[in-house]
């Protein structure tokens, strides 16, 4: 498992054995990669097909892409090339514990045991009970599970107990916030870490681009893609890889700027990033760090000892933020 990897033994320069931690995958042949997990086509409600979805994904400058139509799986595992890689997936419309409406997201590499192209994942009752057992059932079957929008979807982090089958919580969903004003997730993330939950964050556009149609202007204002993002470290650019990579927390979730290394080494935890206006570090209570100036692309400072968990957010002059996963310490 990459999580396994986190802990590396290292020397200082008097020869003293040291201890880094990081989230990233510590394998000098990883690649970068950028991708959009939460997206939909015509398959669903969405106004593009899957290969235009990838053709335009492409342009962007995007590496790879999950589609994930509503209640439907479709196959997309032949559009992925030696340049492109496509996630398999679907949304779930399904229910919290308390019965109330949420969507969830499912992703995996290739095949998932009972998952047939064209297949509609709709389930038999709606309830919670029902729901929450299918969450556990793909997760055992190896599926990265998220829990999409949680702002959008009005629901409380009360209502989402400490044990549960996510993976993740979907911090910036672009569409949403983007035409909405509904797609920040962050703070209900924050209160799921601070009761203990130990979830990555996640972000995407989830994109219907129903304002702007293929043939017309897709880099209009109206536009729900190419906004929010998740850039994975991987081994390659495997969808196994990916999905592997994601599982880990071997990823940064971002609206804008670059997260290039974060990891915490001999006491002191160390940021680096694109250029940035403030970068914050944060542990499992208030904001207690932060670092601020008009070109600001690193930030190493002392930690206080106590810390259960430690993450970073960077934020460029546009307001545009990236975000790391958290390094657990204890």
């Amino acid at each position: 498992m990459l999580r396994e990897k986190a802990w590396l033994s290292i020397k200082n320069k008097r020869g003293c054995a040291i201890m880094k931690k990081t989230i990233f995958l510590q394998d000098e042949n990883a690649v970068w990669l950028k991708g959009n997990i939460h997206s939909h086509t015509v398959f669903s409600d969405g106004s593009w097909t899957p290969e235009q979805m990838k053709d335009q994904y492409k342009k962007h400058g995007y590496d790879f892409l999950a589609v994930t139509d509503h209640d439907t799986y479709t196959d997309t595992r032949s559009l992925t090339d030696d340049t492109f890689t496509m996630i398999q997936g679907f949304e779930l419309w399904g229910n919290a514990s308390n019965d109330k409406d949420i969507h969830v997201n499912f992703l995996w590499a290739d095949e998932v045991e009972g998952i047939a192209p064209g297949q509609k994942m709709t389930l038999p009752e709606r309830t919670g009970k029902v729901s929450l057992g299918l969450c556990y059932e793909l997760r055992e079957k190896g599926c990265y599970v998220m829990l999409n929008h949680p702002h959008w979807s009005l629901l409380t982090s009360p209502e989402i107990e400490n044990e549960n089958p996510y993976h993740a919580v979907e911090i910036m969903n672009y569409a949403t916030e983007w035409l909405e004003n509904m797609g920040d997730g962050s703070v209900f993330w924050t209160e799921m870490l601070l009761r203990g939950c130990r979830l990555w964050n996640g972000g995407s556009d989830d994109n219907h681009n129903g304002h702007c149609p293929i043939d017309g202007d897709v880099d209009s204002m109206y536009c729900d893609s190419f906004g929010g993002f998740t850039v994975v470290k991987a081994a390659d650019r495997s969808p196994q890889a990916i999905i592997e990579a994601m599982k880990a927390g071997s990823f940064y979730t971002s609206t804008g700027p670059s997260i290039y290394d974060f990891y915490v080494e001999d006491g002191y935890v160390h940021v680096k990033c694109s250029p940035c206006i403030r970068i914050y570090i944060n542990g499992e209570t208030r904001q207690y760090q932060r670092k601020m100036g008009r070109h600001v692309t690193e930030f190493v400072t002392k930690l206080k000892g106590t810390e259960k968990l430690i993450r970073a957010e960077c934020m460029d002059a546009a307001g545009r933020s990236a975000y790391s996963n958290p390094i657990f310490l204890d």
